[in-house]
């Protein structure tokens, strides 16, 4: 397994609030949001806690666990502190298993698979957000979500009391795919095209990693930029 990783905070941001971590086979990205640098402290939280968590013998229950926990140590911040009432961060969590990928998340950052099968790339992820919604029930076209004034409202997001909604689901993995994790930085920048024309790439992942946030930067940079590349 080779892996890559580049966080930047682009070229219009003061501060970067995403986060992103690994350990083994278990891959994290986290897209903050929240005054007083708490965006930054919410998405440090989830990133620590989700890896802080130990994967058992069942892979769903052990990453529910983590979604479930790292809530929770948001919302204990938040009582701790009140310049930090109100923040949040997105999640997006990959776990590698034997032939099976597990994938959870909430919000707009997103997991994709390319396939060493077909080189298809394929978005794991369903965004969490008012403007994907629209475009769900036809309100609005892709073209359209990209521009809307509300593209940045999430309807679900780690920072939230009460039930959370999300789901673990699994995917079948074959030798020489590629897992791309990324923030919403990414994504709004960079189109899919262009981002399975750069996956598609025999370099290294890190090399991939670099070019993708490189690309970002070059087409605007307007907000924070993380991304992981794993080869398996």
């Amino acid at each position: 397994m080779n892996i890559g990783a580049k966080t930047d905070k682009g070229k219009t941001r003061e501060q970067n609030e995403d986060a992103f971590g690994y350990r083994d086979t278990l891959f994290v990205v986290a897209d903050g949001m929240g005054g007083h640098q708490a965006g930054e402290i919410a998405s440090a939280i989830a990133v620590e806690t989700v890896l802080a968590t130990e994967i058992g013998a069942d892979p769903v229950a052990s990453i529910q666990e983590a979604v479930l926990k790292a809530n929770n140590a948001i919302l204990d911040e938040m009582a701790k502190n009140e310049n930090f009432m109100g923040m949040g961060t997105t999640i997006a969590i990959l776990l590698l298993g034997n032939k099976q990928a597990y994938v959870s998340h909430m919000g707009d950052s997103r997991i994709y698979q390319m396939s060493a099968v077909n080189g298809n790339l394929r978005q794991l992820t369903d965004d969490h957000s008012f403007v994907a919604e629209l475009i769900k029930n036809g309100s609005i076209t892709e073209a359209e979500a990209k521009i809307h004034p509300q593209r940045n409202v999430l309807t679900r997001a780690l920072g939230t009391p009460g039930k959370l909604e999300f789901e673990v689901n699994a995917f079948s993995v074959s030798p020489g795919d590629k897992f791309l994790l990324c923030s919403d930085g990414l994504t709004g920048m960079v189109d899919e095209n262009t981002i399975k024309e750069i996956l598609s790439s025999a370099a290294r992942p890190q090399t991939i990693a670099e070019k993708l946030v490189g690309q970002a930067n070059d087409n605007g940079g307007t907000d924070n930029i993380t991304v992981i590349i794993i080869e398996i």
